[in-house]
């Protein structure tokens, strides 16, 4: 087979594309099944954390969501003053195990509610600061070494935000379309494999072996398993990110999405929808990993949460505080964390500009104290990570106390 002037192009483009890296960080290096690693996964369009975590104990919820309230005595209890959502149900387990963690009245310190600049805030943990463009995973990766190949893996078509920067990371959609496409691989491989071999050691050269090693790597992966996954659009990523990290192909942190949290209709029958998607593959997860999820901590985190109050459409509008949730990786869980484990209230007089639920933990603490306590990073070193905010022990919830 002759590879022509046009396939080389395509392939090399492509090639490029998911693999370009800066200069000298080559290698392959596997992980120990020990360490740490860190799964974010966000939830786009900004749930409602008031819906999925009930402050049962605070009356004025009920008040103010005549319609689309979590009817008192439906919920799941999480403790006294805390209920679970019934559509998730499959966090309960987690919960009572304590494996499982919610941090309530969470989120950004910053007043915008568009979701793209909320978005943007959290991935760059730079909240107001549109100056800063790379994301927060990128800079715990140069802060902690250079990474591998596999170290740093996006399970969508295009790196999120949160790992844009210098340090390398690679995205894919799936381990199985992970590969050189077309027709004649082995031939199309061996005439890459030969034409940068010949400039190798340039940027362009250990860019491509580099990519071709993580193509190896990757493409080695055992997906099979014998939990049962739920349908829907995450439970493939999830399963995919469980069979990279059972892998032990040197995988610390790996960013992934689900999309579809803008409630502002319908939000008892959409959220009820959406909710088994998210909880039960979760749960699904967390068995695959087996041993593993014991070092494995997902984070999931949304851009804000929804106003208090229930519109006139039988949904909630863009708010401020809202809920994160915290699974595996060694935490004390089975608690819903607030600061000083005080609810902010639900009150007119307590909320933010008289709407919204109080931000009263910030995300960045939740984000560095999983840096801290799981992945091992200094407190001292962490402040790259977080451009303009001070990083103390002294402020992080709590998830390993």
């Amino acid at each position: 087979m002759t590879l022509t002037r046009r396939d080389f192009i395509k392939s090399a483009a492509a090639g490029m594309t998911a693999f370009f890296l800066p200069r000298g960080m080559t290698g392959i290096a596997a992980a120990s099944t020990t360490d740490p690693v860190l799964v974010a996964l966000f939830l786009r369009g900004a749930a409602d954390g008031l819906n999925i975590v009930v402050p049962k104990g605070d009356p004025t919820y009920y008040s103010i969501r005549p319609t689309i309230q979590v009817p008192a005595g439906t919920e799941l209890t999480l403790d006294g003053f805390y209920g679970l959502n019934p559509a998730f149900a499959s966090l309960l387990p987690l919960f009572q195990s304590g494996e499982l963690a919610f941090i309530h009245a969470s989120g950004s310190p910053d007043p915008s509610r568009s979701h793209f600049d909320c978005q943007d805030f959290m991935e760059r943990a730079a909240p107001g600061n549109k100056t800063i463009t790379d994301g927060w995973l990128n800079r715990y990766l140069q802060v902690s070494g250079d990474p591998t190949v596999t170290t740093a893996i996006t399970l969508a078509d295009a790196k999120v935000k949160s790992m844009a920067g210098p340090a390398r990371s690679i995205a894919f959609g799936s381990i199985a379309d992970f590969a050189l496409g077309g027709q004649s691989v082995p031939e199309r491989r061996a005439a890459l494999d030969s034409r940068y071999t010949l400039i190798s050691g340039t940027l362009l050269g250990s860019a491509v072996t580099d990519g071709f090693a993580a193509l190896d790597l990757v493409g080695g992966v055992d997906t099979t398993t014998s939990v049962t996954y739920p349908a829907g659009d995450l439970a493939p990523l999830l399963k995919d990110a469980a069979a990279l990290i059972k892998a032990d192909i040197g995988v610390k942190v790996i960013a992934l999405n689900l999309g579809g949290w803008d409630h502002h209709t319908d939000l008892v029958t959409r959220l009820g929808a959406l909710a088994p998607q998210l909880a039960d593959a979760l749960a699904a997860f967390h068995q695959d990993l087996g041993a593993q999820a014991a070092t494995t901590l997902t984070l999931c985190m949304t851009e804000f949460g929804r106003r208090a109050a229930e519109n006139g459409d039988g949904g909630t509008d863009h708010g401020h505080g809202g809920v994160m949730i915290a699974l595996g990786g060694g935490i004390a869980g089975g608690r819903v964390i607030t600061k000083n484990n005080q609810w902010p209230g639900l009150a007119t007089a307590n909320l933010f500009n008289g709407e919204d639920l109080q931000v009263t933990t910030d995300f960045r603490d939740v984000f560095a104290e999983a840096l801290n306590r799981h992945m091992l990073v200094n407190v001292s070193s962490l402040a790259p990570v977080f451009p303009g905010f001070s990083v103390a022990a002294s402020n992080f919830p709590g998830l390993y106390s």
